[in-house]
């Protein structure tokens, strides 16, 4: 597996990347967790979510929330390049969550995108195996905004019927990527959006149709 090892920051840098953490991280933690279970388990819901944490500038202070909550030295994390080229980032989550981070998006555990605008192919990541389906990436994305009275509609287990979600932004090739990733089942990816004050979930058994469009 390719790792890719943080430079050691200067003295100075690591004094910086030592603050904004978690005030209280067993209890943050443990909330945030519960928030993302029963966010996976009922898809679509839009699970209310905060945090105190301040990591730099570039970094959703929610996801890196959730990156300490999730990730650990056994989960490789991938970022996208406006956050792998920003060393105060690096330097945090080096410090607050302690993962190495991945070269390659189809090795990493964790995928964080902070342009929803501009979501790589969704196949670029782990997928998983046919007899080891968890052995796939979770996509982390942030998004500016999260609703229940979306475009959206999504259906699967976990939801009884229907349910609507509205995610703002989100790059337009989401959806037709979505279905694809509905396809590889068991394999696939899933999808936690985290806006700056909550998260929902997509995992890949959700299915997604447009009520604009009429796509499925």
């Amino acid at each position: 597996m390719q790792i890719a090892q943080p430079n050691m920051p200067s003295p100075k840098d690591a004094a910086k990347a030592m603050q904004g953490g978690l005030s209280e991280p067993t209890l943050q933690t443990q909330r945030i967790f519960r928030a993302i279970m029963d966010a996976m388990a009922r898809p679509g819901t839009i699970k209310p979510t905060k945090t105190d944490a301040k990591p730099p500038s570039g970094l959703c202070p929610l996801i890196g929330a959730v990156l300490a909550t999730l990730a650990d030295a056994d989960t490789p994390i991938w970022l996208d390049e406006g956050l792998k080229t920003t060393p105060a980032v690096t330097d945090w989550l080096t410090f607050h969550v302690g993962a190495p981070f991945a070269v390659e998006p189809a090795r990493a555990t964790f995928a964080v995108l902070s342009d929803a605008q501009k979501i790589a192919s969704l196949d670029i990541f782990a997928q998983g195996q046919q007899d080891y389906p968890d052995r796939s990436t979770t996509l982390i994305i942030a998004v500016d905004d999260l609703c229940m009275d979306g475009d959206w509609i999504l259906s699967g287990p976990g939801i009884k019927t229907t349910t609507s979600l509205g995610v703002t932004p989100i790059s337009p090739l989401f959806q037709d990527q979505w279905i694809a990733n509905n396809n590889r089942f068991p394999r696939g990816v899933d999808v936690i959006f985290v806006a700056p004050d909550a998260i929902a979930c997509l995992p890949r058994t959700t299915r997604i149709k447009n009520q604009k469009t009429g796509g499925r």
